[in-house]
């Protein structure tokens, strides 16, 4: 079984992929440490939009990811 490696290169371009609602919802998220809901506080948009954004990001991500490996 081969394993498929993912370059800091490829990374960054997928990254750049997604739209800037989603990559700056999963930065808060995911590496400031931010709940959805202070998230959402913080952009003014709800609790459900931010949980949307995240899900769609991340999705968009390893898709992105799955088709440069």
């Amino acid at each position: 079984m081969q394993h498929a490696t993912i370059n800091l290169d490829h990374a960054t371009e997928a990254l750049d992929l997604l739209s800037a609602e989603h990559r700056q919802s999963i930065h808060l998220t995911h590496y400031s440490g931010f709940t959805n809901e202070q998230v959402a506080d913080l952009l003014g948009v709800t609790a459900d939009v931010i949980e949307l954004r995240v899900r769609d990001g991340l999705s968009n991500l390893r898709d992105a990811l799955a088709s440069a490996a």
